[in-house]
């Protein structure tokens, strides 16, 4: 069974020809938004770059929950319609491009019809969702019942395994926020790691000098 993971990527990949023909490359900037609600709607294949899904608070505070790499897909709301229409079903949920994103766009009508027509499609996205369900489950648990310094490890494992590779370098507050824990708690917990030669850090990121003591200090089902 697949680890919990905060990064999605290749679920995808081999329907990339498949999704070629029904939609079309589209160049996303940093910074965009793609579930706003405003027509036309799409779902994006992503060739290339990261998409953030986070949650918002009705209070301005934002979650974030997980990142969405190459051969990733979304939203998928937008994959089938509710009610005779496709529209994106999850208001307080927002997916920003973190990077210029290269991607495939396609119309909802589309994609569902490609759905219907191709049983492998629909049992990855069917996948798909369901590794999103139990990632989204799961955060409840690690958020009520790990520490600060084991929800740090955590994000440091995934950081440096994904997104510092692609060229995203998550401040301390930023890496607070994915974790739900405040600056102070990771700056304390970076120390930590330090302190016990676990890792190094500089300005370019995290660097990992003893994966296998990280790894002991992470949830077990973050890693792999």
């Amino acid at each position: 069974m697949r680890k919990n993971n905060l990064f999605f990527e290749n679920q995808f990949i081999d329907f990339k020809s498949l999704l070629l023909e029904i939609g079309e490359r589209y160049l996303l900037e940093k910074g965009s938004i793609v579930t706003n609600n405003v027509e036309p709607l799409y779902l994006y294949y992503v060739e290339e770059g990261i998409f953030r899904l986070s949650v918002n608070h009705i209070e301005g505070v934002s979650k974030t929950i997980c990142f969405h790499g190459g051969g990733s897909i979304c939203p998928y709301s937008l994959s089938r319609p509710i009610d005779g229409k496709f529209h994106i079903d999850v208001d307080f949920f927002s997916i920003t491009a973190i990077t210029d994103i290269q991607t495939i766009r396609i119309r909802p009508k589309d994609f569902y019809q490609a759905l219907m027509e191709n049983p492998n499609l629909s049992i990855t996205m069917l996948d798909y969702v369901i590794m999103h369900s139990n990632l989204f489950m799961h955060e409840s648990i690690t958020l009520s019942y790990d520490s600060a310094f084991v929800k740090t490890c955590n994000i440091v494992y995934i950081y440096t395994r994904s997104l510092n590779k692609a060229g995203i370098n998550l401040t301390q507050t930023e890496i607070g926020e994915i974790i739900g824990e405040s600056r102070l708690e990771v700056a304390r917990s970076l120390k930590k790691l330090r302190d016990q030669g676990i890792i190094k850090t500089s300005r370019s990121g995290i660097e990992i000098l003893n994966p296998e003591l990280l790894k002991l200090n992470c949830n077990p089902d973050f890693v792999y």
